[in-house]
């Protein structure tokens, strides 16, 4: 097998890996509102809405956005910080703590389907591989970041 058909393969199994059910349902409870209460119930149940942002690596928008959807299901309230109003916390509710604890029961299930189907030698060698890409995604990364920071030198035209 050449180069550009193991690339091919590569992409054809992560495009059956994104569709693949038991994927989908994993990475749904894995994703935005869930991972916003998870972060929440981890850091002691309350948090400010801008401490969120930076540990979810999202906008703030994006944040008040989740919030507010999770406050409508009664799943994490504001809190008004004494005098000043515009300052909140945002803190799990009980319902929100069972809800976590339902969606990492529910993780931990689906992930038990999959080392029962593929067995657990694969499952750690899975592991090894997607830890290995994880790590060349952050290394990659932290090299664009670095190069984002840097201003580019302009260079002088001596003619003008």
């Amino acid at each position: 097998m050449n180069k550009n058909d193991v690339l091919a393969n590569i992409v054809s199994t992560v495009a059956m890996i994104n569709r693949a059910d038991i994927f989908q349902s994993l990475q749904k409870k894995l994703k935005g509102e869930n991972v916003l209460l998870a972060r929440l119930l981890e850091s002691g149940g309350k948090s400010t809405p801008g401490a969120l942002a930076e540990l979810l690596d999202v906008t703030a928008a994006r944040v008040t956005a989740i919030i507010h959807a999770l406050e409508h299901k009664d799943l994490v309230e504001r809190v008004s910080n004494g005098a000043d109003k515009r300052k909140v916390t945002v803190q799990i509710t009980e319902k929100g703590k069972t809800f976590v604890e339902g969606l990492k029961t529910e993780a931990l299930h689906h992930s038990e389907i999959i080392m029962e189907k593929i067995g657990e030698s694969d499952t750690h060698e899975f592991l090894r591989i997607m830890n290995k890409i994880i790590e060349v995604e952050k290394g990659e990364e932290k090299e664009n970041k670095n190069s984002d920071s840097k201003p580019e030198k302009e260079e002088v035209n001596q003619d003008e």
